[in-house]
């Protein structure tokens, strides 16, 4: 005759048995979610630098030139020019002064911010409306023929004795010119004469 087996009927587990699994599974499960969290995260480039290019700093190349002829200056003009870079702001609207390249654009150069805000001096003769189109856009002072280009937009001081002009890249040019003149337009009306 056949023997019966009687298996063990399965105990239910305690309450504190209960309450050790549960934190058991806590603690692995939440680092763990934790870690394909931060991993979704780092794939996803979340710890990308924000700023993967730091403005530049170094020197700008700044062209003197006229007509692909080298600009030179009287002995009056390069004093002017002098005056007005020494009185010229070392911030334009929170873009911090850059040094101009070559050596000789250092007198007659100055420049701002990455790309480079630049203002030049005593380059080309000075300029009035006479036989212009442009647009002019006064500030403080200050009148400025405007020649508004894709990547660069040209802005000329007006009726001065010595030519003054600004060359602002594609990020400044657009609704903006005012508020980067504005900080320009003190040191030239006190270092540059007015057209005689």
């Amino acid at each position: 005759m056949p023997t019966e087996t009687m298996t063990p009927e399965p105990r239910a587990a305690t309450r504190t048995e209960r309450i050790r699994a549960s934190i058991t599974a806590t603690l692995v499960a939440v680092p763990l979610a934790v870690l394909v969290g931060l991993g979704w995260f780092w794939w996803a480039g979340g710890f990308a630098d924000d700023d993967p290019k730091a403005p530049e700093t170094g020197p700008v190349a700044v062209d003197l030139s006229v007509n692909n002829k080298p600009s030179t200056i009287d002995a009056k003009t390069e004093t002017v020019c002098r005056a007005l870079l020494a009185n010229l702001p070392v911030t334009l609207d929170e873009h911090d002064s850059r040094p101009v390249e070559p050596p000789s654009a250092s007198e007659r150069a100055a420049a701002w911010g990455d790309p480079a805000i630049v203002l030049r001096c005593g380059v080309g003769p000075p300029a009035t409306t006479a036989g212009s189109t442009g647009q002019v856009l006064a500030v403080d002072g200050v009148s400025w023929l405007v020649t508004e280009g894709d990547e660069v937009t040209f802005l000329r001081a007006l009726n001065l004795s010595t030519a003054v002009d600004v060359r602002l890249p594609a990020p400044y040019n657009v609704g903006r010119p005012g508020s980067l003149l504005r900080p320009l337009s003190k040191p030239i009306l006190d270092s540059v004469p007015a057209a005689g």
